[in-house]
């Protein structure tokens, strides 16, 4: 991925592949894309969780057994990432979308979107319908463009940085499976609206702490308001590959 050298020569802040690269392990990939946000947080990169979710992998985790950990390995694994399942028109999960966790217990995927019978573009400026976590993918890439511009609408052309953005969209996704996150939807369903109100509205805080200190924030909640999300994110730097966990 020669995403620096893109941004700086076209601008390029958003990436939407489809690479598969072994089964819910974090690699020297995984490792390198981390890397790569977390130096540069002005990119997002956004990958299919693959379309494994009947195999087994052997580096599945806590004895979950068959269908559980199947993300199709390499930069999707990563924790700066995005990595989205494959939903169809009903937001049932596809049973061929890879589920997680990761091989630490993080959530993956991240986040849903329709993929299956999707009419989308081609080349050639026609059209055709996909399907997989392949098809899925780029539409969050979408509503990750539109979100960055309307950040920079809002901010006189300033870009903003993608853990904003990647914590708006999750926070602002429809919940669907289990209630709260979990290892086939992630966060949910994809919400651009909520997430470019989470925008709009000034509801969200950037700052930074030091080991040790403490951080005190209020939050003001509308007289009616039947349920609040809050999300602490940041970027991690890249972890080891091969140990037990991959947070830093």
């Amino acid at each position: 991925i020669d995403a620096v050298t893109n941004y700086d020569s076209l601008g390029t802040v958003i990436l939407s592949t489809s690479y598969s690269q072994g089964c819910n392990e974090y690699t020297v990939e995984t490792q390198f894309g981390d890397q790569l946000i977390h130096q540069n947080p002005q990119l997002e990169f956004l990958f299919s969780a693959g379309n494994n979710g009947q195999g087994s992998c052997t580096a599945n985790p806590y004895g979950a057994g068959p269908t559980w950990g199947t993300i199709t390995g390499g930069y999707k694994e990563g924790k700066n990432v995005i990595t989205v399942g494959d939903l169809n028109a009903n937001d049932i999960i596809e049973t061929t979308s890879s589920r997680g966790p990761a091989h630490d217990g993080r959530i993956k995927p991240d986040i849903c979107a329709n993929g299956r019978d999707q009419l989308s573009t081609d080349g050639n400026n026609t059209y055709q319908v996909g399907g997989g976590t392949s098809a899925a993918s780029p539409g969050v890439a979408g509503v990750m463009a539109q979100l960055y511009q309307a950040y920079k609408e809002m901010n006189s052309g300033t870009e903003p940085a993608s853990p904003l953005i990647k914590a708006c969209l999750l926070n602002g996704a429809e919940d669907l499976g289990n209630e709260g996150p979990d290892y086939t939807y992630g966060w949910g369903r994809v919400n651009a609206y909520r997430a470019l109100t989470t925008l709009e509205d000034g509801r969200f805080i950037v700052d930074s702490i030091s080991q040790g200190d403490t951080n005190i924030y209020n939050i003001t909640v509308p007289p009616g308001v039947s349920e609040i999300k809050v999300m602490i994110y940041w970027n991690d730097p890249e972890g080891t590959p091969g140990a037990a966990t991959a947070l830093v």
